[in-house]
Formats: structure tokens, C-alpha cells, sequence
């Protein structure tokens, strides 16, 4: 007889639900090939540059080739697999949080300072999926973010985009602050 077990017993969280393990893999596989042909193809739209020196379109085109390879991989395996009754649960709370917070930082990145976007990203996977408490969302947050800046800013020398909001608060506490110098 088959196991009646609901998936909140079996510690996946009340909103899972069970699917065939072969048809999620064959899902998760096929969208794998979709984004990494996606990106390779709009990588080609971008300069290659040179062997030594990499234009913009040379690592999204490598990183999406290789997402395809690994796509594929995962689709012979899954093909050559006997078919098994094996169920796994699709729609965990935690990852359709983290999918949720994804596709929050993708419209807020550019929009906000990202650093901020980031920051933010992290404190709400620490809260929500983690599940730390308040100082160590704030603390880690915090430390990730100083991560970052050192990492893109001063190891590679990179802007990260900001937002429009850093002038505004500037030109504000100038004009506001009774000792701006002239």
C-alpha cells in the first residue's frame, strides 16, 4: 500500500505538493536548456572581444553553452532512467520565497542602489528562510554588503549601478545643514 503521508509529515511544508521525480527532473531540465539558450543567444548580440582581453558577451554566451551541455546531461540521464514511482514535492515555502525575493531584486536592482537591493535581498532570505533572529539579519546583511563593496569596488573596481536617491539625500543635507561650506 502507498504512503498516505501529507508533506507537511514529511517535513516539506504545507504548500508542497508531490510529483513524479522524473517529471520534475524532465521540467527543471527543459527550463535549464530554455535560460541557457537564452542567454547564449543573446550573448552573440554583444561583442566577443579578444582572447586575452573578454568582451561582454563572452561569459554569458560560455555560462549559457554550459547551462545547455548541463541541461542536456540531465535530460539523457532522465531518459535513460527506468521509470520509477519516487515522488518529490514541488512548491516549498522557502523556495518560492527566495524565487519571489529573485524576481523582487531583478525590477529593484537598477532602480534602487544596489547595494540596498542587496541588502535588503539578504536581511529577507536571513528572516523569512533562515529564520535568524533580528540582530543576526541586521549583522549579516550589514557584513554581506561591505562583502560586496569590497569585492566589486575595491578588488575589481567596479560601480555597482545606484540610484538616484544618493544625489537627492546629498543636495538635501547640503542645503539643509547650517554649516555647508560655500
Amino acid at each position: 500500500m502507498a504512503d498516505q503521508s501529507t508533506s507537511d509529515d514529511d517535513g516539506q511544508g504545507a504548500w508542497a505538493r508531490p510529483a513524479s521525480a522524473r517529471l520534475g527532473g524532465l521540467i527543471a531540465a527543459l527550463a535549464f536548456l530554455a535560460a541557457g539558450a537564452f542567454f547564449a543567444g543573446f550573448a552573440t548580440l554583444l561583442p566577443f572581444g579578444r582572447i586575452g582581453s573578454p568582451g561582454p558577451g563572452f561569459f554569458p554566451f560560455a555560462l549559457g553553452l554550459a547551462l545547455c551541455v548541463l541541461a542536456l546531461a540531465i535530460l539523457f540521464y532522465i531518459l535513460q532512467e527506468p521509470g520509477g514511482a519516487q515522488a518529490i514535492f514541488i512548491g516549498h515555502r522557502d523556495v518560492l520565497l527566495v524565487i519571489t525575493g529573485l524576481i523582487g531584486i531583478a525590477f529593484a536592482f537598477e532602480k534602487v542602489d544596489s547595494y540596498l537591493a542587496l541588502g535588503f535581498f539578504a536581511a529577507f532570505l536571513l528572516l523569512l528562510v533562515a529564520r535568524a533572529s533580528l540582530w543576526r539579519v541586521v549583522l549579516g546583511a550589514v557584513l554581506g554588503m561591505v562583502a560586496v563593496w569590497f569585492f566589486f569596488g575595491v578588488a575589481l573596481g567596479l560601480r555597482l549601478p545606484t540610484g538616484d536617491h544618493w544625489s537627492q539625500l546629498r543636495e538635501l543635507v547640503t542645503t539643509t545643514l547650517p554649516f555647508r561650506q560655500p
